[in-house]
């Protein structure tokens, strides 16, 4: 970036204007910046660009909101889980893993995610609670994700 003087600036605004078709100008006074000047064209970029910024950000978060919200459902879930009776858990776990079977059957998604839900759902309820309620869980946001207990529970 070019630098001029705000002496040299004012004393050469022709050109000045001139050398904004090689990108924008800072101007300094007292030796330091106080200003910098750019064409219209590369301000709407810079502007342009901002905006693409605040979108992937606004995304991002929009994003991290959704995956709150399925990480609260897994827990309360997990807590049903344990807390019901013994039968209507096996059917909720039957009903999990016939849905895993239709993802196979049906080619709905990797095999990666089937093969982990199935390690889960034959763990014990109280380790199969504890990894659905938790944000450590290594592929926790991917398995939330494509999740077998959509059907079990709306």
């Amino acid at each position: 970036m070019q630098q001029v003087t705000s002496s040299h600036a004012k004393q050469n605004f022709g050109e000045l204007l001139e050398s904004l078709a090689q990108g924008p100008v800072a101007i300094e006074r007292h030796k330091k910046i106080k200003a910098i000047v750019c064409s219209p064209e590369a301000f709407r970029e810079q502007s342009s660009a901002e905006r693409v910024l605040v979108e992937r950000r606004a995304a991002r978060a929009a994003q991290l909101l959704i995956e709150k919200d399925r990480l609260i459902k897994h827990q309360k879930l997990a807590i049903d889980l344990l807390l019901m009776s013994k039968a209507k858990r096996a059917e909720l776990i039957r009903r999990a893993r016939a849905e895993i079977a239709r993802w196979r059957r049906d080619r709905l998604c990797s095999p990666d995610y089937a093969d982990r839900w199935d390690d889960l759902l034959d763990r014990p309820v109280e380790e199969l609670a504890r990894a659905m309620g938790s944000d450590s869980l290594e592929w926790g946001p991917a398995l939330r994700q494509n999740s077998p207990w959509h059907v079990v529970v709306p």
